[in-house]
């Protein structure tokens, strides 16, 4: 008799828990996901500032030599 009443009582708990994981699973992988989307923005994100900052260095070394040759010619 108890083993024949056990499963209808179990059986709404056993639902609910399922619901719960179920949900706590679907808002940790979205967790995660999002977070490996920002994780590759923030890499994005930080190789494009590497290449502005060599261009820019790069355009700071040929401003510099532009001066320097004017600086000689006017010392002439």
């Amino acid at each position: 008799m108890i083993n024949e009443t056990m499963p209808v009582l179990i059986q709404p708990l056993v639902n609910t828990i399922s619901d719960a994981v179920s949900i706590l699973k679907t808002l940790v992988g979205g967790m995660f996901g999002i977070y490996l989307l920002l994780v590759f923005l923030r890499w994005k994100e930080a190789k494009d500032l590497k290449k502005l900052l060599l261009d820019v260095k790069q355009e700071i070394k040929r401003l510099n030599r532009t001066v320097s040759k004017i600086e000689k010619l006017e010392e002439k």
